[in-house]
């Protein structure tokens, strides 16, 4: 039996639309052995997930992240927790978590490898989703230009796509599919039309994204 061409096209389509549906949310439940812990984390620059844990979570042989959504099925991640200190180079994925979400609630830090992922019945390598960031290099200075000189266009824009009336938004990160934006309780997510795949070009194509 074939699958329809339909079908065909959807399957196509299921690492792109699993990696959308991870980069929509900051936080997930961890399952950890038999324990589950509410966390938040970031995305590292090279795809790999941030987040604050304690050593329960890190000495655990079995741990997977599930990420619930009304709206879309739910992705489940298995994940390989690799502690590091916050220090040196390390310091900076430490930093940026806390960009996103503020005082961390666990004294510990780990990388989160992502092994698998299961979404939409469908079985994913890792690497569908644990992707490197291009647009890592000119995250910091655009991040910094729009917070600077266009927060008004953010506010605006939050309000238009998302109907979100913000206090004080900053934009905390920058991906080919979006930018993240710190809230006053959350981080909310502005997608873009078409992913940006020509680095140099991403400051024209955000600035002009958010000015309409």
């Amino acid at each position: 039996m074939t699958n329809s061409p339909q079908r065909d096209e959807e399957l196509a389509h299921f690492p792109e639309a699993a990696l959308l549906a991870l980069r929509r949310w900051t936080r997930a439940d961890l399952r950890h052995d038999e324990l589950t812990t509410p966390i938040r984390f970031a995305v590292a620059p090279d795809g790999r997930l941030i987040a604050a844990v304690n050593a329960d979570m890190l000495s655990a042989g079995d741990c997977a992240l599930s990420i619930p959504d009304e709206t879309e099925p739910q992705l489940e991640l298995s994940v390989t927790l690799l502690g590091f200190e916050a220090i040196g180079g390390a310091e900076s994925n430490s930093d940026r978590w806390k960009i996103y979400h503020g005082t961390p609630p666990h004294g510990k830090w780990a990388l989160l490898d992502i092994d698998m992922a299961r979404f939409r019945g469908a079985i994913l390598d890792g690497d569908c989703l644990q992707q490197t960031n291009p647009l890592a290099g000119t995250e910091p200075r655009l991040c910094g230009l729009l917070n600077r000189e266009h927060s008004d266009k953010v506010h605006a824009t939050l309000r238009s796509v998302l109907g979100v009336e913000a206090e004080d938004p900053r934009v905390v990160g920058l991906d080919p599919l979006g930018l993240d934006i710190r809230n006053r309780f959350d981080v909310v997510r502005l997608e873009f039309p078409e992913p940006i795949t020509d680095p140099t070009l991403a400051e024209q194509i955000v600035l002009a994204f958010i000015a309409q």
